[in-house]
């Protein structure tokens, strides 16, 4: 976990910094010399495919993986263990499905906005078509019979519904903050919805087009998303932020975060008294679990899988021996005691580099593992707990400097005792909408909860333009924030010099998506125009602190917002530039909405000293401005 207001910088995106262009890939390159072709050939090489999503057909005979920085789709024969195919789709897949037939599948691109639908002939696939979605579109599911695909649509927190036929969207649902893993019930008359920010799944009638249930779960950074082959239960897995100061002590007891599978009934006809969910902790004290992300479950139900990007493995749980010890409504702060025994119902098993997606072959016994950093898919015998087989889908033979910061920001095992890394806190390199009491603001609340010592996770996009560091503003050398987010933060190990190049060089590559809220050709609306002036405006006064090219000026400015006891006064004024999607606001979240923040405690006639109160026309106008940053 790295902490500080850390706004990220690009020096390219992710998708250029960490690739070279994919030529060689079917999208409808002309045919040139052979020269020409080896050099396609040569470039297709030094592509990192960085699969961070997998879906298997039916039968088990063919299997897509969306490759996030090589913006592709594999389609990959799991039985030879060789790629068929690729194609180019798009700006950062992150969520794909395939048909039950193996005939059609579908590709969300996460910064494209869009959705590809894939035809599958044989041993090759081609893009048929796409339809625009919504902005950050991550999990995906297609129908039983192949007529509708599901997206789940992250920023305007959504579930798409789109006719495959027609290649259109026939409906929109508002679920909760920011929905990300999805699943049908195979009779497909249910949708599972993790809600990633709003730590809630949303339980979805598929007929009816409505949510039937929405569940809190006491759970963040919800990910997979899994459906029991009788369409009873679902799982879920991610992380609980318990909200106790980082501390080594609070660290190893499982007391700043652990990580969870959570269950929860979907049956309609059940008991409505009967417990609404319950967890499983994955944390062995001592040797914790890091960033659970994937999730399935086999046919009979007897295994239970869940891939841990962080601590780079996979965890097996056995459910026909003896009752696993699930804990209703609640989680232990570690993992059970009874669970370490050997008696066979926990396994671990190392596998490198950044474990992501799961799915299980129709044995019961295979499971299919997308490895992001390994640039692979990794076959698992879960009876045997063997890695039996790597996937390779195409990368560098060497690792470059980027790539090498790439896999510090997203490795747990830099933490105490390996909780957590960069990456679960600031999600994709982003924010998770969390606050911690972390030492970066010079103190900690150490015998109880107050609110006043945590502070939000910053978003790290275009960070290395917007120094100095942290909420207080007083870290002004970024190779210096790093190395106190590893050894305070983090409470892990000094990183070296060579290290902490590697990650400020993988943050230089962190950009912001377009913004969803210009107009098509990326100009202001109406609204925004009027709220630039206002923002622009002696009454409002937001340009005082919020100037410059990253709408910061980088210096420390007291708000009305300072605790007595701050061991900094005053505070660094943010980057406003993605504005829309950093909730909640202010350097303790203590704001839902940017509306909460500009008439309550952050309201421009009080902090910066505005000539008078906004109108209601005029703040809507600013908002319709700030959100267009």
């Amino acid at each position: 976990m790295m902490d500080g207001r850390m706004r990220s910088r690009v020096v390219v995106s992710v998708g250029m910094a960490l690739m070279l262009v994919v030529a060689v890939v079917r999208g409808g390159d002309a045919p040139g010399s052979a020269n020409a072709d080896r050099e396609k050939r040569a470039a297709h090489d030094e592509t990192h495919r960085s699969p961070i999503a997998l879906a298997l057909s039916a039968d088990g005979s063919r299997l897509l993986t969306a490759n996030q920085t090589a913006g592709t789709v594999s389609l990959v024969d799991p039985a030879a263990g060789k790629v068929l195919d690729e194609v180019k789709t798009g700006d950062k897949p992150a969520g794909v499905a395939i048909a039950r037939d193996g005939r059609r599948g579908v590709v969300a691109h996460w910064y494209g906005y869009d959705l590809a639908v894939l035809d599958i002939q044989g041993d090759r696939i081609h893009v048929a078509g796409r339809v625009e979605v919504g902005p950050e579109p991550r999990g995906v599911a297609i129908a039983p019979d192949g007529s509708a695909a599901f997206v789940a649509v992250g920023v305007s927190n959504e579930i798409v519904r789109v006719d495959l036929a027609e290649r259109k969207v026939t409906g929109r649902l508002a679920v909760g903050r920011e929905p990300r893993g999805i699943a049908l019930t195979p009779d497909g008359s249910r949708l599972l919805v993790g809600n990633s920010r709003s730590g809630d799944v949303s339980i979805v009638n598929v007929k009816g087009w409505r949510v039937e249930r929405t569940v809190p779960i006491d759970g963040d950074n919800l990910r997979q998303v899994a459906i029991s082959a009788d369409g009873k239960i679902g799982y879920i897995a991610n992380m609980r932020n318990r909200k106790f100061a980082t501390t080594s002590k609070n660290i190893d007891l499982g007391w700043v975060l652990g990580q969870r599978l959570t269950r929860v009934p979907l049956d309609p006809d059940a008991d409505t008294s009967a417990p609404s969910f319950a967890t499983l902790s994955l944390d062995p004290q001592g040797q914790a679990a890091g960033d659970a992300h994937g999730m399935a479950v086999n046919p009979s139900g007897s295994l239970l899988v869940v891939g841990l990007g962080g601590t780079h493995e996979l965890m097996i749980f056995r459910t026909d021996r003896k009752r696993l010890p699930w804990r209703d409504e609640n989680s232990r702060d570690i993992m059970a005691a009874e669970l370490l025994r050997n008696d066979g119902r926990f396994r671990r098993v190392a596998l490198g580099g950044r474990p992501t997606e799961l799915a299980f072959a129709p044995d019961g016994k295979t499971v299919y593992v997308a490895n992001y950093l390994s640039d692979a898919v990794q076959v698992v015998d879960a009876e045997s707990a063997k890695l039996v087989r790597t996937i390779p889908l195409g990368g560098p033979k060497t690792i470059s400097l980027v790539r090498r910061g790439e896999m510090l920001f997203h490795d747990a095992t830099r933490s105490f005792n390996q909780w957590y890394s960069c990456n679960t806190c600031h999600s994709d390199g982003h924010t998770n909408g969390l606050d911690f009491d972390t030492l970066n603001d010079g103190r900690q609340d150490l015998s109880t909860f107050h609110r006043r010592s945590r502070k939000k996770v910053p978003t790290l996009r275009r960070v290395t333009l917007t120094g100095p560091w942290t909420w207080h503003g007083w870290q002004t050398g970024l190779d210096d924030a790093m190395v106190e987010s590893f050894t305070k933060s983090m409470q892990g190990r000094r990183p070296s010099k060579d290290e902490v190049k590697a990650i400020v060089a993988y943050l230089g590559t962190l950009d912001y998506p377009r913004n969803p809220y210009r107009q098509p050709d990326g100009t202001l609306s109406a609204a925004a125009r009027r709220g630039q002036d206002i923002f622009r405006s002696a009454k409002a006064a937001c340009s005082t602190c919020h100037g410059g090219p990253e709408f910061t000026d980088g210096k420390i400015h007291t708000a009305g917002l300072e605790e007595p006891d701050d061991a900094y006064r005053g505070y660094n004024p943010p980057s406003l530039r993605g504005l829309y999607d950093k909730d909640p606001y202010l350097h303790d979240g203590r704001s839902k909405t940017l509306r909460d923040a500009l008439v309550g405690p952050h309201n421009p006639d009080t902090v910066a000293g505005g000539s008078g109160e906004l109108s209601d026309q005029e703040l809507d106008d600013l908002i319709a401005y700030l959100k267009s940053l």
